[in-house]
């Protein structure tokens, strides 16, 4: 019996537990059960709240950031656009419409990405067509100013130095401008623009007027040249400006028929040397170009070019009075490669005068008178041997003028040998 009771005790604590832990299973699932009805209800306003202010927030926010990408393209896709901003994939909208205009494709002709095929030529242009033209005036870096070394411009006062330091300068530096500046009139006295230790592809920018003294004490006992470059390489001179010779002095002082009373006007004159100056003169130099500038009453020639090569004249107005004795317009001596065209030359002599030792002359697309024409010689002087060769004369304009093109000999030369074609 006793085993008995303590049997029953032992069951009845095992129902007593069996009971307390059904119990508490069932509250801990009512429990859950409430809890997770309730957290799904909270979810549930938080997503409504959540979508309501989304959507308020996408049209706000998408106004200030999404436009500014969008708005390249309303003219081409406005109605596109709206397709683009649903809802559904609002972060992948600011990619959508970046794919859809290149179908439209005015839409990408102005940003940077398409326009490289399309306009592919203009981005070739600035790399590919700068490098080759190393002397272009565009491209000169260093630009010297003779008013920076001193030139007064006034006409009167001898800038003769401003213009040595301005080109000394210029000559330490590679592709280098010399700029004569426009309205202002420079007095320049003999000079010479040596280049034997300058740097190549100098630029003189002449946009001013240059005049050359009518003092005798100038010239000392006689010069041949007025303005001379010597042994450059790549020189170039260009620009709208004016060289005048002022060679009145000598065409007055050798004209028996002028009536001038100025006593003192002849007096001044007389003592000017007999020989006379060439305006410009390059001698020795290799690459020349000389366009667009005016050279005017020179005492004798007025451009000369004398053992040089590559030369290129165009674009260029020689002028002087047509009863001017010996003003040769341009004049060549042992010059070879050498091309004139676009050039109006008017003078009191010939307007083109090819010397000997000059080859490869291309003559075309000139005005020419007054004046003596276009001459190959006088050849063979004091019984030398001459030659020229491969002279090409065409398109030019005569008027005016003693001759049209012709050859001169003198008569008891040794040997000449001209090649020419007109």
């Amino acid at each position: 019996m006793k085993l008995g009771a303590k049997g029953l005790g032992l069951l009845l604590l095992l129902v007593l537990l069996a009971l307390c832990s059904t119990i508490e299973v069932g509250e801990a699932r009512r429990d859950r059960h409430w809890r997770s009805s309730r957290t799904s209800s909270s979810q549930l306003l938080k997503k409504g709240k959540g979508k309501k202010t989304s959507s308020r927030r996408q049209y706000g926010s998408n106004r200030p950031s999404p436009k500014p990408p969008a708005s390249s393209t309303p003219s081409s896709g406005a109605g596109g656009k709206g397709n683009q901003t649903p809802y559904q994939p609002s972060p992948n909208a600011p990619h959508i419409p970046r794919p859809s205009p290149p179908a439209n494709g005015s839409a990408h002709s102005t940003p940077k990405p398409p326009t490289p095929p399309s306009c592919g030529k203009a981005h070739q242009q600035p790399s590919q067509s700068q490098p080759p033209p190393p002397a272009t005036s565009s491209q000169h870096g260093a630009v010297f100013s003779v008013v920076d070394f001193g030139a007064k411009g006034d006409g009167v006062t001898d800038d003769t130095k401003a213009f040595q330091g301005a080109w000394a300068a210029a000559c330490t530096q590679g592709a280098s401008t010399l700029l004569v500046p426009p309205e202002l009139e420079f007095l320049v006295g003999p000079i010479s623009f040596s280049g034997p230790y300058c740097k190549p592809n100098i630029v003189f920018q002449l946009e001013g007027t240059i005049l050359a003294p009518i003092s005798a004490k100038s010239w000392g006992s006689g010069l041949l040249q007025w303005l001379e470059f010597t042994k450059l390489n790549g020189i170039v001179i260009q620009g709208n400006g004016i060289i005048n010779g002022r060679g009145q002095q000598w065409w007055t002082y050798l004209d028996p028929e002028d009536e001038d009373d100025d006593d003192t006007y002849h007096v001044e004159f007389q003592r000017m040397p007999q020989i006379k100056p060439t305006a410009l003169r390059f001698y020795g130099s290799f690459n020349v170009v000389v366009s667009g500038i005016t050279i005017v009453n020179s005492s004798q020639c007025h451009l000369k070019f004398d053992n040089c090569q590559g030369v290129m004249v165009h674009d260029v107005t020689i002028s002087s009075p047509e009863n001017s004795l010996n003003t040769d317009g341009i004049h060549l001596q042992n010059s070879k490669d050498v091309s004139i065209h676009h050039t109006t030359l008017a003078c009191g002599d010939d307007c083109i005068s090819i010397q000997t030792g000059c080859s490869n002359i291309n003559i075309h697309n000139v005005n020419c008178g007054p004046g003596h024409g276009i001459s190959i010689g006088g050849l063979g002087r004091d019984n030398t041997k001459a030659c020229v060769s491969n002279v090409t004369v065409r398109d030019v304009n005569m008027f005016r003028t003693m001759n049209g093109v012709r050859i001169k000999t003198w008569q008891v030369s040794l040997r000449t040998y001209v090649q020419t074609k007109f």
